[in-house]
């Protein structure tokens, strides 16, 4: 599902209307018909009908108060009691609006005009009675902090009752970050047009945005595709394209050999957990490599997963001087991993930079392998096969020498940055995960919630995209599959017993039903 910043979205609008001839009213018109039947839908729910429904619509000056004015024709023609709460005098209204609000005059269609906080007062008196309030205010065209009027009329719409529609998107909401603008209208139901807009997508934002559908307007394929529009949500249909049935004579050795290189003292259990989600998520054959002297321990805590020790001394740490010994074992693998658990010591840096060009098969870095290269991702070009990071946002800081808050304000652009800079799949975690090609694509992960906040996390979504790299997807594929499997693992978890923290086994142990749900595949019987 293609997802636009604010600005694309405004380009593909001028481009319909200028270059394909389709009015802008036009468009206008389409917009307000597709969530008037929405909400049509909605008022039967709620009021057993338009006739036996009131409705504020509160519209800005601009065109998604146009946008708001057709909602209000058509609600009033079809019989629902309607009120225009108007933040705008008529002279200062876009011309596109002051057609609509000219069309409302002659109607006969109540407007008012809020000028001041009495005006305010008199909305928040309304909202009261109405079983909807539609905000049109002002759409994706925000570009500064609420204030003044406007602000103090999304409080009185957030403090009342009603239950809400938004006309593309949230007022408050930045389309293009997702951030709140000082302050933001909390929607039940968000009506958007054309495509997905970022803040519909990006934390905080979309928890403003409740139940959100998308309407043709107009716009043409031909545009869109011209646009050559590069960001994605992923969602079960993107995932369910990229997996495979496995024909009759499949056998363990096509699903693949992965390698995980990772272990240390105090944290064996990291690179188990990633062989295990490898396992559950169909590779073929798993084997945890770590240090000798912690082999006994790893062998305890695996049954399908097999060990081998690098001699290590005694140390229980990977070194630089392992590294003949542990390209001999990583010889036979299909997908390599390294860092679960791999620790950090004063040599660790210069293992995994040696160890990155000797690779030959495609390999993920995670966690203590991101942080040996901190400050160093240039080392990453050096890489002689495809290589997928999956850092979380201080990993990711520390790559870049950027501060944490820079990384969380920027996630896309510093995910993209990183990606194409260093040719490499970025994976960078978080609320809304986001995915990042070395081509510059990025993919939005849709799945995941906060009940997830625990250790192991990241080794399972590790183990899991190198089974399924490990069984023939592109790094990009693995990438952009495993993230959506992981979280959704969890969003049904979470299903079943809401409010309940998850664990990284669970989320392993779940790894079917999440398969089942993207695929469409009925659940078994109990």
């Amino acid at each position: 599902m293609k997802i636009v910043t604010a600005r694309q979205m405004a380009e593909l609008d001028r481009v319909t209307i200028h270059t394909y001839g389709i009015p802008a009213l036009v468009m206008m018109e389409n917009a307000g018909r597709s969530c008037t039947d929405r909400i049509f839908r909605i008022l039967e729910e709620k009021a057993g009908g338009s006739q036996e429904a009131s409705v504020a619509v509160v519209c800005g000056k601009g065109n998604n108060g146009g946008d708001g004015m057709v909602i209000a024709r058509h609600l009033h023609n079809r019989g629902a009691y309607v009120e225009v709460f108007l933040l705008s005098e008529e002279n200062d209204l876009s011309a596109d609006a002051r057609t609509q609000h000219e069309i409302l005059r002659r109607m006969d269609v109540e407007v008012r005009v809020i000028r001041d906080t009495e005006g305010v007062e008199d909305l928040r008196t309304y909202l009261e009675e109405v079983h909807l309030c539609v905000d049109a205010i002002l759409g994706t065209g925000l570009a500064s902090p609420l204030s003044g009027i406007v602000r103090e009329v999304v409080e009185a719409i957030n403090l009342s009752m009603a239950p809400v529609f938004a006309v593309d998107i949230p007022t408050g909401i930045d389309a293009t970050t997702g951030r709140i603008m000082g302050e933001a209208i909390r929607a039940e139901f968000t009506g958007t047009f054309g495509l997905l807009k970022l803040g519909h997508v990006l934390l905080p934002g979309s928890i403003h945005c409740g139940e959100t559908e998308i309407y043709d307007i107009g716009i043409p394929p031909r545009a869109v595709f011209d646009a050559q529009i590069n960001t994605e949500a992923l969602d079960e249909q993107i995932v369910k394209s990229m997996l495979s049935v496995r024909p009759p004579d499949f056998h363990k050795g096509d699903a693949g050999r992965v390698h995980i290189v990772g272990g240390s003292p105090g944290m064996t259990g990291a690179p188990c957990l990633a062989g295990s989600a490898a396992l559950r998520m169909g590779a073929g054959l798993i084997t945890v490599i770590t240090p000798e002297s912690l082999r006994p321990i790893v062998e305890s805590k695996q049954m399908e997963v097999m060990t081998r020790g690098i001699p290590d001394g005694g140390t229980g740490y990977f070194a630089p001087g392992m590294i003949p010994a542990l390209m001999e074992v990583l010889s036979k693998a299909d997908v390599v991993v390294v860092g679960p658990g791999l620790g950090m010591t004063e040599t660790m840096p210069a293992f995994v930079k040696e160890l990155i060009p000797m690779i030959k098969v495609p390999f993920l870095l995670d966690a203590d392998a991101l942080n040996a290269l901190s400050g160093d991702a240039v080392s990453l070009q050096g890489a002689t096969a495809p290589c997928i990071l999956t850092p979380h946002p201080g990993e990711m800081a520390r790559l870049m020498r950027e501060t944490i808050e820079s990384i969380e304000a920027t996630r896309i652009d510093s995910a993209r940055h990183l990606a194409e800079e260093e040719r490499v799949t970025v994976i960078l975690k978080g609320a809304r995960t986001v995915v990042a090609t070395p081509k510059g694509d990025i993919f939005i992960n849709t799945t995941g919630n906060p009940y997830m906040a625990s250790g192991g996390m990241g080794d399972a979504l590790t183990g899991m995209i190198a089974g399924l790299a490990s069984q023939g997807l592109s790094p990009n594929d693995a990438a952009c599959a495993g993230v959506f499997l992981h979280g959704m693992s969890a969003d049904l978890l979470v299903h079943d017993h809401p409010m309940t923290p998850v664990t990284a086994t669970d989320v392993i142990g779940n790894i079917r039903g999440a398969l089942q749900h993207t695929l469409g595949e009925p659940e078994p019987e109990e």
